[in-house]
């Protein structure tokens, strides 16, 4: 999962399954939760007034979506859906056995439970963002631009004034030996409904909770977070390579902060993500840095749920 997330998101399949609280899904959406099926199927199925066209074009749209879903014809999927990796890696699938167990025993912080909608303010770059403070579903970072310069997993985008801090992030990154790659940076509300209750009917909604965020609750929807890898797009390699510590190290010379750092897991009620990093500006990032805190542990001081 990336978004946080761990879990990376899948691509071009629609899922119908929506979050009426906490811990209960549905098939019908609430009102303030748009999805895949109200901005492409209803609409289409709206168009198609003629009774013939209903009884025999419409199936026949579904029997040809579905094998061409099937044979993979539709779309693209990230290769390491399909790909059983440890967790130690870029989380995709969670792991069987005694590890998938204590990462579903990770007790979530009270706190975390429901979710309160943050107000748009100023910027958006101090936003709390978290498993309990989420961001209005139509909220939309302002200024998105596409990344370019170096490697990306599909067009990626990320706001305009972050590109030139992830430009020198990189450059310094490659100056030390590692070339990085972007798996993934802005998302919005609506490719987190997807992404997230994906991996809830993968698997269950308690493990989709340790490495994915719940739509509006995913910091990549500020357009100042990317999940970055190695060049070479090997998801699974970067955690356990030396380019992870790295990064540790040396994004707060730039502005960026590890949000779920390894051994906060219970701070942050995220499993451990050396991947994913948000801009939060150079001088914030380096006094968490010195103190060794997350930036849920500085909102968590400064008792607010307001950006800044």
């Amino acid at each position: 999962m990336a978004e946080a997330g761990g879990f990376e998101p899948p691509w071009g399949k629609p899922r119908m399954v929506f979050e009426t609280s906490p811990l209960n899904r549905s098939g019908t959406p609430p009102l303030d939760c748009p999805s895949f099926r109200d901005i492409l199927i209803i609409p289409a199925h709206q168009m198609i007034n003629n009774n013939i066209l209903k009884k025999i074009l419409w199936p026949s749209c579904y029997v040809v979506l579905l094998a061409a879903a099937i044979f993979g014809l539709i779309g693209e999927r990230p290769k390491e859906i399909g790909q059983k990796i440890s967790w130690d890696g870029f989380k995709t699938v969670p792991p069987a056995g005694e590890v998938q167990a204590a990462a579903v025993a990770l007790e979530v912080p009270p706190n975390y439970l429901g979710s309160v909608t943050v107000d748009v303010e100023k910027d958006m770059t101090l936003a709390y963002v978290n498993k309990t403070f989420a961001l209005p579903a139509s909220y939309v970072p302002p200024n998105l631009k596409q990344i370019t310069g170096f490697s990306t997993y599909g067009n990626q985008l990320l706001r305009a004034d972050v590109l030139p801090y992830l430009d020198k992030l990189f450059a310094a990154a490659k100056g030390a030996g590692f070339n990085l790659a972007i798996a993934s940076a802005y998302r919005s509300y609506a490719y987190q409904v997807e992404t997230f209750y994906f991996w809830v009917e993968q698997f269950d909604y308690q493990t989709a909770l340790q490495g994915s965020a719940r739509p509006g609750h995913s910091e990549h929807q500020l357009g100042t977070t990317v999940d970055i890898s190695l060049e070479s797009l090997k998801f699974e390699t970067f955690s356990s390579s030396a380019a992870a510590p790295w990064v540790a190290k040396n994004a707060s010379k730039y502005g960026f902060v590890v949000s779920y750092p390894p051994g906060k897991e219970q701070i942050t009620g995220y499993i451990s993500e050396p991947w994913h990093i948000r801009w939060v500006g150079v001088d914030l990032a380096t006094k968490l840095y010195k103190r060794g805190i997350t930036l849920e542990e500085y909102f968590r001081e400064k008792n607010t749920w307001q950006s800044s």
